[in-house]
């Protein structure tokens, strides 16, 4: 009598190979994430370092010296006090207040406000990607080169050097 044996695999092997798969990916998908929200930082800092040179720029070229208050001062198409950054994953938001105490920086120069500080901010845009970034859920850059960040949904900032 011959013996028959059919070819491929049983479920147990099948189930196996699954949950080992499984295993990896859990594994591996929080490290590409983290990955991504890394790489997408590049985003914030890129816009936020260049608009902080260019109102450097603006502030050495006025008459009173200033620093803008508008963005569009600064060359960007909107104006107002908030833009894109430059992938459109962050919205960046300028402020003339100190980052010491939250007061406004502005002083009447012969009859012409002047602005003697200012704070750009990055905060992840709804639906760009970043908005579940643990970790720098805003970045900060002040007229004194500055740089911090916060966590999502914290009251405080993170330590130096967290984010940048």
């Amino acid at each position: 009598m011959m013996v028959f044996r059919q070819k491929g695999f049983t479920l147990l092997e099948l189930l196996i190979v699954v949950a080992i798969v499984g295993i990896l990916a859990a594994i591996a998908w929080p490290a590409y994430q983290k990955s991504v929200n890394e790489g997408q930082r590049t985003d914030a800092k890129t816009t936020l370092t260049d608009l902080a040179a260019k109102q450097e720029r603006f502030y050495t070229l006025g008459a009173p010296a200033t620093y803008a208050s508008d963005v569009k001062d600064l060359g960007n198409a909107s104006s107002g006090t908030t833009m894109d950054s430059e992938q459109g994953i962050y919205t960046i938001t300028l402020t003339n207040k100190l980052k010491s105490n939250g007061n406004p920086c502005s002083n009447k120069v012969g009859g012409v406000t002047v602005q003697s500080c200012f704070i750009l901010t990055a905060t992840p845009k709804a639906g760009g990607g970043q908005e579940d970034d643990p970790d720098c859920w805003s970045m900060s850059i002040n007229e004194q080169g500055d740089k911090w960040s916060r966590a999502k949904g914290a009251s405080s900032d993170n330590a130096a050097g967290t984010c940048w």
